[in-house]
């Protein structure tokens, strides 16, 4: 949490901005959500537009690529709670589009799955595939995902519980869901998964996918990557 109100009372000023894009950035490397809050839509609290200069500081947020950007004041006492969320969503949908800082470039990869999961992210960043799947029971795979984030790609992650679920709502890029994992058939489960966005309009007839889950090979199972036209 990059709090900056309490950070700001800690350090120059003028320091600021650099502390907070370094947070964000070894955050990135070392695959560690970050949420940057505090001050962001501030005189929105009493007016219904913001300045100019709080604009630009929910771009320069949105395109450092944190998980999360959070209100507080504004959404709690605030006069104009529907309106800061509106600024939010416009301001961020815009920046994403114009790309990022891509600090995930330096990621610290260090175990074969996490290794697995960035060659799921780049083969989706060349297909600019319309979802990645991935089938996660403690969240960690989704989580990768995440940490990497794709270029064009919402990343659907879908657990066997919703409390698992949950969880990941808060990583960038993750929309969550839940499905009954069929541990003998993986194949059915991500079948399972694929009609279920299908039938909720995620996902389209034509529809190129990424998938992450599991694959049965012999008497083991294994993490493969998969692509799907559906």
């Amino acid at each position: 949490m990059l709090a900056r109100g309490d950070l700001g009372i800690e350090c120059p000023y003028e320091e600021l901005p650099i502390i907070q894009r370094r947070i964000v950035k070894k955050c990135q490397e070392l695959g560690r959500p970050v949420i940057v809050a505090t001050h962001l839509l501030e005189s929105m609290i009493n007016n219904p537009m913001p300045t100019r200069a709080e604009i630009t500081d929910v771009a320069n947020a949105t395109f450092e690529q944190a998980d999360a950007i959070m209100l507080s004041g504004e959404t709690t006492v605030g006069k104009y709670p529907l309106q800061c969320l509106e600024v939010f969503d416009t301001v961020t949908r815009r920046i994403e589009r114009s790309g990022g800082a891509q600090y995930h470039a330096l990621a610290e990869l260090t175990s074969p799955r996490q290794k697995l999961v960035k060659s799921a992210v780049l083969l989706a960043d060349e297909l600019k595939a319309a979802a990645i799947l991935v089938f996660t029971r403690r969240g960690h795979m989704a989580r990768y995902v995440s940490w990497l984030r794709p270029r064009y790609s919402p990343i659907y992650a879908f657990a066997d519980r919703w409390t698992m679920a949950d969880t990941l709502t808060l990583c960038r890029g993750v929309i969550p869901g839940v499905v009954e994992f069929h541990h003998d058939s993986p194949e059915r489960t991500v079948d399972n998964a694929l009609r279920q966005l299908l039938g909720n309009g995620r996902l389209k007839r034509g529809d190129t996918v990424v998938v992450l889950s599991n694959v049965t090979a012999g008497d083991q199972v294994v993490d493969a990557v998969k692509m799907r036209v559906l």
